[in-house]
């Protein structure tokens, strides 16, 4: 690994003031999941019950998605199974907009 060059590092810092934050951010302190509050963890224990809870509800969709697809006779609205899909998500994702009141563009184009 001597000839790979310099390394290179990437920083993300978190605002500590509120009014810097999104809109729908209370605070910089509280963590809610799914109604929870695991503010009183550490950021350890946080970080692992956000990863284990992503862990297991994609476990439950793809099981879920399995049987779904293993019905006699599905095979043919498979891809419009795919599309309701995507209008939900894309819905949703459009309602949480007006909901947060958060317009600013969070990705690159």
């Amino acid at each position: 690994m001597s000839g790979s060059g310099p390394r290179k590092y990437i920083s993300i810092s978190v605002p500590d003031k509120p009014d810097s934050m999104s809109p729908h951010i209370k605070s910089a302190d509280e963590l809610r999941v799914i109604g929870f509050n695991l503010s009183d963890f550490s950021r350890t224990i946080q970080f692992l019950i956000c990863v284990a809870g992503v862990f297991i509800f994609y476990l439950i969709y793809g099981y879920l998605q399995e049987l779904i697809f293993s019905v006699e006779g599905f095979k043919p609205f498979s891809w419009y199974l795919t599309l309701v899909q995507f209008a939900f998500y894309s819905t949703f994702g459009l309602i949480e907009l007006q909901l947060t009141q958060d317009k600013r563009r969070r990705c690159t184009i």
